[in-house]
């Protein structure tokens, strides 16, 4: 019988990228996103089946529980790919700018998790969480990083849980992919006249555009996530296409890192500061 994977965010960059792969090696794939239209690439597909889903609904959830459960499916694998990023001043964003962030990053796969739990093989299920590298880094302008720190945390403490049912949590720490959300950084353009912060966010939006890096392709990515999938005892997190110095600048004192970015978007330090 052909293993079953649940993938959300499927529509594009690397869910789509995930999705292919999983076909390719004969799984069935429960391709989830809440753009159902950016999914239609599945529709000639016999081993795809389409669920429109929004992870940040628990009604939307719910029906695609229900959805899957009348086909009488089990699933091995729930990859919580779907996310978002955003950037604006903390000090100065309505809140509900925060709490989408981390409705969608944090909040969505914990609300997939629990909801489709029944339906996850038990023992032999896995749930794996597209986490980031950027999780390292602590600036201004930027949620993202904050809300793969908590994924990290959350899968961890659900890891610990979920070895009494024999269901395996892992995360996957990826680098910048040649995704749509890479490009939100590359195109980053500041709101003018909407923030008393806008000068010093335009010099942090010209210096994320540089820092990108090295990218990989999300095809990379996902056959990377693929061979990690099938392995019978995995650890807690695999990372991909990181860079050293992201690694490096995470044991910096706090002190130190503060100067340096603070530097770069051209803030000189009091004395004694």
């Amino acid at each position: 019988m052909d293993k079953v994977v649940l993938i959300t965010g499927a529509g594009k960059g690397l869910g789509r990228a995930l999705a292919a792969k999983f076909l390719s090696h004969n799984w069935r794939v429960i391709a989830t996103d809440v753009d159902d239209l950016s999914m239609a690439w599945l529709l000639d597909n016999s081993n795809a089946l389409i669920i429109k889903m929004d992870v940040t609904s628990d009604l939307s959830v719910m029906n695609a529980f229900t959805v899957i459960d009348k086909e009488g499916i089990k699933i091995d694998l729930v990859i919580n790919n779907a996310g978002i990023d955003r950037y604006f001043p903390l000090a100065e964003a309505p809140v509900d700018r925060f709490k989408e962030v981390f409705e969608v990053n944090v909040f969505g796969g914990y609300r997939v998790n629990q909801v489709l739990l029944p339906l996850l093989k038990q023992p032999g299920g896995r749930i794996i969480h597209i986490s980031s590298e950027s999780l390292h880094l602590t600036v201004p302008f930027m949620p993202y990083p904050m809300s793969k720190q908590l994924v990290e945390s959350y899968a961890k403490a659900l890891r610990m849980e979920l070895k009494f049912f024999g269901i395996d949590v892992v995360v996957i720490r990826p680098g910048a992919i040649q995704t749509q959300l890479l490009n939100v950084v590359s195109t980053l353009n500041p709101e003018s006249g909407v923030w008393k912060l806008e000068k010093p966010f335009k010099r942090f939006a010209a210096m994320a555009s540089r820092e990108i890096g090295t990218t990989i392709t999300p095809e990379k990515a996902a056959a990377f996530i693929f061979k990690v999938s099938g392995i019978r005892y995995p650890s807690m997190v695999y990372t991909i296409n990181n860079m050293l110095q992201l690694r490096l600048a995470a044991l910096l004192p706090y002190g130190i890192w503060e100067r340096m970015i603070l530097a770069r978007l051209g803030i000189r330090p009091p004395a004694g500061f």
